[in-house]
């Protein structure tokens, strides 16, 4: 109840408002007879406050402004002088303090007792909050059948607008949700946006916007909450209406609506998570620990449906850290959308995607995925993305091994944001734990002399290598003038006495530099 409807009630039609137009929407939701000016101890917000006069008697004025300073900051609703034979008077000072802290000053005779005032205060409040409990009542009721049975939101949008009997729609973008009941105002313009005051009945938050139409002809108001979800995506909930003010009831219904919404929303959350679990689980059976009995992958293919055709390839990539894992599952969507059949692994610092192929031709290229890849995923900011080559079904357990090689070896010898296994040539043969023993063989001693007796000439060679066999770039990248490189090189091929001028004495030390520094990297992490 207001300031205004109050004072249409009869009883108060016979009091007067000494402070005019002042504080007439204050809500008034209790009042309270004063006794003492220490108003902070006991007094609420939206309290009406009904006195004698005779607390201020003796109190110094210069304490009365103390006392509505304190009023103000409360909320107190309005002031009530009840009139009687020992007081015929309010002061001047009082009603220009009233008017000064923006406070409604009701002024009742004598003959209308404290009694009478309260009960017709109480009363509407009293007829309103039991209006509002039995809404309450009902809808609850209404939103627990239906969360009984509750399979879509479509249900949920269907009760809120049947309850309302106002245009709505609900929106999750994350879960492809659009669903709209009544009249569509798509091409209305927001022209004032606001946030509604919460009470003691709510919970959530209020946007109250107002629209006009394209021609503006016509204006309506609407009114919008947003619900986070479990996976940071937004779901607005939004009801128009002609009406300029909300309903308490109508908040009543948005508030149960809202709490239907996040527990079904919290439901699908958990669905998702336990399939998610489960479908990675089953992946990692498939590649990390692949059965050797084919009776047994046959059957965790089945339960991951990727068994309905003969051939297979892996895609792999390393995974960002931090807040962009938002960015990773954009990945996984965009790769996995180049064929039809697929199943990802997620590691914590790199993710596999499964291919089952119909035939040999449908083999995934780097072409392909330069293609799928704009700005919208930099590749450039220390993303690598790695293709197995395809595979049968006896062969499923190399796909993790061939994405997660070439994923190392980029990471050691940047070729490119995007490397296929076969990109490593000869180098696939020393990706084989087994194999990395004969290094030792291969790799002529001079060059491991030179590592460990003149890192810096062997960090020269390296980086002339990887450059391309490019003085100039060289430079740039070790922060030495070219001359200086010439020289240093001049002196390795004195070191090692070859001529790096001879083509077969040139690929066999590039080769075993390369060898040597993945071989050095390697005996590092171990």
């Amino acid at each position: 109840m207001k300031i205004k409807e109050l004072m249409a009630l009869d009883l108060f039609k016979k009091s007067k408002l000494l402070t005019g137009d002042i504080g007439l929407e204050n809500e008034v939701s209790s009042a309270m007879v004063l006794e003492a000016i220490d108003i902070e101890k006991w007094s609420k917000r939206n309290q009406l406050i009904l006195t004698s006069f005779y607390a201020f008697q003796n109190v110094p004025e210069k304490e009365w402004d103390n006392f509505f300073e304190k009023t103000k900051e409360i909320g107190i609703s309005g002031l009530v002088i009840k009139m009687d034979r020992l007081i015929t008077m309010i002061p001047e000072s009082l009603i220009d303090l009233c008017f000064q802290y923006e406070i409604p000053l009701i002024k009742i005779m004598a003959d209308i007792s404290y009694e009478k005032i309260m009960l017709t205060i109480y009363e509407p409040i009293i007829y309103a909050q039991g209006h509002l409990l039995r809404v309450y009542y009902n809808v609850r009721q209404r939103f627990a059948e239906l969360g009984r049975n509750l399979q879509s939101f479509e249900q949920i949008l269907d009760v809120v607008y049947q309850l309302m009997e106002a245009p709505c729609s609900l929106e999750i973008p994350g879960s492809n949700v659009s669903i709209h009941r009544g009249r569509r105002f798509e091409n209305y313009v927001v022209t004032q946006s606001n946030y509604l005051k919460t009470n003691e009945f709510t919970k959530n938050s209020y946007e109250r916007l107002l629209l006009l139409s394209p021609d503006h002809s016509q204006e309506l108001v609407a009114y919008k909450t947003t619900i986070m979800t479990r996976t940071n995506d937004y779901c607005t909930l939004m009801v128009y209406q002609q009406h300029q003010e909300i309903r308490e009831s109508h908040i009543l219904i948005l508030e149960n609506a809202i709490d239907v919404i996040h527990e079904h929303l919290q439901l699908q959350y958990q669905i998702k998570k336990d399939r998610h679990t489960r479908l990675n689980n089953l992946a990692d059976a498939i590649l990390q620990n692949t059965p050797s009995n084919m009776d047994e992958l046959n059957s965790l293919l089945d339960d991951a449906n990727m068994n309905s055709y003969p051939y297979y390839q892996g895609v792999a990539f390393t995974r960002h850290k931090g807040d962009q894992v938002p960015l990773d599952k954009l990945m996984v969507k965009k790769i996995s959308s180049l064929r039809k059949n697929t199943l990802f692994f997620e590691h914590y610092n790199y993710t596999i995607i499964l291919y089952n192929l119909k035939e040999r031709k449908s083999i995934l290229t780097k072409k392909e995925l330069q293609q799928l890849f704009t700005t919208e995923i930099p590749l450039s900011k220390g993303v690598t993305i790695s293709l197995s080559q395809i595979k049968e079904k006896n062969q499923l357990k190399r796909i993790m091994f061939e994405c997660l090689n070439s994923l190392r070896f980029n990471n050691k010898l940047h070729i490119g944001p995007i490397i296929s296994f076969k990109d490593l040539g000869i180098f696939q043969y020393f990706m084989e734990d087994e194999h990395f023993e004969r290094l030792e063989v291969l790799i002529p001693e001079e060059l491991k002399l030179l590592q460990l007796n003149h890192y810096d000439f062997f960090e020269t060679l390296y980086t002339f290598f990887k450059c391309g066999r490019n003085y100039k770039r060289t430079a740039e990248l070790l922060f030495l003038h070219p001359k200086t490189v010439r020289y240093r090189l001049k002196r390795i091929e004195e070191i090692l006495n070859i001529d790096l001028s001879n083509p077969i004495q040139l690929v066999n030390y590039e080769i075993s530099t390369h060898l040597l520094k993945i071989k050095t990297k390697r005996e590092n992490t171990l």
